[in-house]
């Protein structure tokens, strides 16, 4: 988990999940190499005082970001006074670049960022921009963290530090020149569907100590029919209803198994009554037995059972 994120993950595709997170902190920006081999669905809020956005390098598979569509080309934004929900595509590497205002120490920076957040708003998005634009910005992060990553200590220097600071951004600057209202025409139909689903994953949170509401009661509660339930998650996350809430209450199960007494206590807390299945289910989705992962976690603290990323130090081959 990310520090300032305050960031859920729940794993939708199956097979065992790998991923790392390198990251560069300078005290006024601290920026973040993502990088996951499943579909994931993250979601989490970020505290007012910064200004995050991420630039993907690569992204194969389907994704949204509070209902828009996720691509290469399109500038993340993921703070906002509403917090995000992002299903990251697998095969997923983006840069996050996380801005703080208020400490940088230089006046035409910070207003350089007011400007900046102005034309990004104050809801999460994602700006459709120009390819060459996107690119440009690609090869500023990849000279900026491939240096640092050549020179670890590089930014103990102060002036050193400052230049790193200025060139993002200013580099974010010039990326935002673009006229962002000129992106392509937004699709209304995914808002919709996406508000649907936070709705429905809203009411299946309320049920996080006993068994996850089934898709019956689910169009219930929202009062719609079971067909707009199924297009507003097959538009939304790309899986009905009823898988959705499978893998829900298989990853609950997953961060149970550090506290439990045993996994037919974990297995059973959320609704899985038939241990064959069940145990096929798990493997499925994550690559290895309830067992394994009981055997291996057992003594784990729960909060540590909430991060699916490592931190790591800038070194290597990171950035491909």
């Amino acid at each position: 988990m990310l520090q300032a994120w305050n960031q859920s993950y729940c794993q939708l595709s199956a097979g065992a999940f790998e991923g790392s997170v390198t990251e560069v902190d300078t005290g006024a920006v601290r920026v973040i190499v993502e990088r996951l081999n499943r579909a994931v669905l993250q979601r989490g809020a970020l505290s007012p005082d910064c200004i995050v956005v991420g630039v993907p390098l690569h992204l194969h598979g389907y994704g949204r970001l509070c209902g828009q569509r996720s691509h290469v080309d399109g500038l993340h934004i993921f703070s906002g006074s509403d917090g995000f929900e992002f299903l990251s595509p697998e095969r997923h590497l983006v840069v996050d670049i996380e801005f703080y205002p208020q400490r940088f120490s230089s006046p035409a920076l910070r207003k350089g960022l007011d400007r900046m957040a102005a034309r990004l708003g104050n809801r999460s998005a994602v700006l459709d921009l120009p390819s060459q634009r996107m690119d440009a910005m690609r090869h500023t992060l990849r000279t900026l963290l491939e240096a640092v990553a050549a020179s670890p200590d590089l930014l103990r220097n102060a002036p050193a530090r400052e230049a790193f600071e200025k060139a993002l951004v200013y580099a974010l600057s010039d990326l935002l020149e673009v006229d962002v209202q000129a992106a392509s025409a937004p699709d209304h139909s995914s808002p919709r569907s996406w508000r649907l689903v936070q709705a429905a994953r809203a009411l299946t949170e309320q049920a996080s100590h006993d068994c996850p509401l089934s898709v019956a009661e689910l169009v219930s509660a929202l009062e719609v029919s079971r067909r707009t339930l199924q297009y507003a998650f097959q538009e939304a996350l790309g899986v009905n209803p009823a898988s959705f809430l499978r893998v829900e209450r298989l990853n609950r199960v997953r961060r149970a198994l550090a506290d439990a007494q045993s996994v037919t206590e974990a297995a059973t807390r959320f609704g899985f009554w038939h241990f064959g299945h069940f145990a096929t289910d798990y493997r499925a989705l994550f690559g290895e037995l309830p067992s394994e992962t009981f055997r291996r976690r057992k003594g784990m603290a729960a909060s540590e059972l909430a991060q699916t990323s490592v931190t790591l130090r800038p070194q290597g081959d990171w950035l491909n």
